[in-house]
C-alpha cells in the first residue's frame, strides 16, 4: 500500500479514536479507554518519528 493510503487510514483511526478520548473524557465511557487511547497515540507518534527520521 502507498504511504499516502496509510496516512489516510491512519488519520480516520485517530480521529475515531478522537472522539472517543472525547467521550471518556465527559464520562460517557470508562475513562480507562481514554487511557489506553493516549498511551496508543502516544506509541504511534513515536513510531512516527523514528520512521520520518529514518528516512532523512
Amino acid at each position: 500500500m502507498e504511504r499516502k493510503h496509510v496516512y489516510r487510514l491512519m488519520l480516520g483511526i485517530v480521529l475515531i479514536l478522537a472522539f472517543f478520548y472525547t467521550l471518556g473524557l465527559f464520562g460517557i465511557v470508562p475513562f480507562r479507554v481514554s487511557y489506553y487511547i493516549t498511551l496508543f497515540m502516544l506509541v504511534l507518534f513515536v513510531i512516527l518519528r523514528i520512521e520520518y527520521h529514518s528516512r532523512n
